[in-house]
C-alpha cells in the first residue's frame, strides 16, 4: 500500500522532513480521481497546510498525459539518436520528447547530487573546455568539465558562449557581424565560467581535511590562469599552496599517459554519443537550456551507469571508483526513472539550478523559457523570483 513520505508543499514543516511519531498520521485520504492514462488514483490531503495532492504528484510523470519508457529513451540519447529519431520510434511528438527528456534530466540532477556526496576519493581535478555549437554556427560555445584524475568521475560541468574564431570568408564575416549585432558573446565568458567552476569544485562535500590542497590540472589556455589571478579568494589559496595548478601543454599525444587523458577521454565520449556534438553532424543543439539538460542526462549515465572499462570482467562504475558505496548507487537507481525529486529537498549547485530553473540565455532567443507551473520551481518563492529576474 502506498504511503506519502513527505508534503509536496514547500512551504508546509511537513515538507523536508516528518517526525517519526507523526510518520503516518500527517495526512488523511481525500479519495480518488480517474485518469485516461493512470486510471484511478488516490487523492491525500496535508493535515497542517490543508494542500491537496495525490500519489501522482510524486512520479516522474505528474500531470504527464503520455507515458514513454524511460530507460529506452536514455539509450537513445546516449546512442546519438535525434530528437526525430527518438519521436519516430516512440511514435509521440518532438514536444513530448523533449518534455520527456527535460523530466528525466531534472531526475539525473538529483540524484547526482545526492550520491556526490558520498565520493570519498581524494584525487586531483582535470579541467578543460569542450567546444560544441549551440543555435548556429556563429554561437559556438565552451563547457568547461572538470573529471577525476583517477576515477575518471564526472564531477561538474557549466556553459559559456564564445565569439566564433579562425578564418571566414568576407560573406561569413558580415554575418557574424550581423549576428553580433543582435546579440553578442561575452570576450571574458570563459573566464568567468571557469572561475565559476572552481567554487563549485570547492564546495564539493568532503571532509575538510582531505579538501585542501586541491590539485587542479588544465592545459596552458590563458584564461585559466586569469581566472584564478583575477579572484582575491581563489588566489590567496593558490598562494598558500591549497590550490595547486598544474599546467599541461595540450600537443602532448593525447595517450593514457598524459595527465590530461581524463578530459580528452570525455571529449571523445561526447563526439561519439552524443548526436548534436558528433563532428560535422546535421545535429546541433537549438536551445542551451535544452543542451544542457541532455548533458546532465550523460552525466548520471557516465558516473552510474557506464562500465569503467569495457574489457573489464567486473562490472564497475566511475562512481564506485570515486568511493560511492554501491548498495547507496543502486538504491537510488530503482526510483530514478519513477519517483519524483523536489527541488526544495536538494542540495544543488547554482548551475544544476540554473538548468532546472531553464535560466540559461540562447542567443537570439529573446522570448522567456517555457516553464509549466507543476514544476516546484515556479511555486517557491525564492526559485520564482530569481527565474523571473
Amino acid at each position: 500500500m502506498y504511503k506519502p513520505l513527505f508534503c509536496p508543499n514547500p512551504q508546509c514543516v511537513n515538507h523536508k522532513y516528518v517526525l517519526k511519531e507523526n510518520k503516518y498520521n500527517w495526512y488523511a485520504k481525500d479519495g480518488f480521481y480517474s485518469s485516461k492514462v493512470y486510471g484511478k488514483i488516490q487523492r491525500y490531503k496535508c493535515k497542517n497546510c490543508k494542500i491537496r495532492f495525490s500519489k501522482q504528484t510524486f512520479s516522474i510523470d505528474y500531470y504527464a498525459k503520455k507515458k514513454v519508457n524511460y530507460q529506452n529513451l536514455l539509450k537513445e540519447l546516449i546512442s546519438t539518436s535525434s530528437i526525430s529519431d527518438m519521436s519516430r520510434r516512440f511514435k509521440v511528438s518532438h514536444n513530448t520528447v523533449l518534455n520527456k527528456i527535460r523530466r528525466l534530466s531534472r531526475q539525473a540532477i538529483a540524484a547526482n547530487s545526492i550520491l556526490r556526496e558520498n565520493v570519498s576519493l581524494h584525487e586531483p581535478f582535470v579541467s578543460d573546455g569542450f567546444e560544441s555549437l549551440a543555435v548556429n554556427f556563429y554561437y559556438p560555445n565552451n563547457i568547461n568539465i572538470a573529471v577525476g584524475r583517477v576515477s575518471l568521475f564526472f564531477y561538474q560541468f557549466n556553459y559559456s558562449v564564445i565569439k566564433r574564431t579562425g578564418i571566414l570568408t568576407d560573406k561569413q564575416q558580415k554575418e557574424r557581424n550581423h549576428y553580433e549585432s543582435i546579440w553578442k558573446a561575452d570576450t571574458k565568458s570563459v573566464e568567468h565560467a571557469f572561475n565559476d567552476l572552481l567554487f563549485e569544485l570547492l564546495k564539493l562535500p568532503s571532509a575538510a581535511s582531505d579538501r585542501f590542497p586541491m590539485d587542479l590540472l588544465t592545459d596552458k589556455k590563458l584564461e585559466y590562469g586569469r581566472a584564478i589571478n583575477n579572484d582575491k579568494w581563489l588566489l590567496t589559496l593558490y598562494e598558500a599552496n591549497l590550490l595547486r595548478h598544474f599546467k599541461i601543454s595540450s600537443k602532448e599525444p593525447r595517450t593514457i599517459n598524459n595527465p590530461l587523458f581524463p578530459v580528452n577521454y570525455m571529449d571523445r565520449q561526447f563526439r561519439k554519443d552524443l548526436a548534436e556534438h558528433v563532428i560535422k553532424s546535421i545535429c546541433f543543439g537549438k536551445n542551451v537550456n535544452n543542451q544542457m539538460e541532455r548533458l546532465y542526462i550523460y552525466q548520471f549515465y557516465h558516473n552510474y551507469l557506464k562500465k569503467n572499462r569495457v574489457r573489464e570482467k567486473t562490472f564497475i562504475t566511475h562512481s564506485q571508483l570515486a568511493g560511492v558505496p554501491d548498495s547507496i548507487r543502486k538504491y537510488h537507481l530503482q526510483s530514478l526513472f519513477t519517483s519524483r525529486y523536489f527541488i526544495t529537498r536538494l542540495n544543488l549547485t547554482d548551475t544544476e539550478k540554473k538548468c532546472w530553473i531553464r535560466n540559461y540565455e540562447t542567443p537570439l532567443k529573446f522570448s522567456k523559457e517555457y516553464v509549466p507551473q507543476y514544476y516546484e520551481a515556479t511555486r517557491h518563492p525564492l526559485l520564482y523570483e530569481e527565474w523571473c529576474a
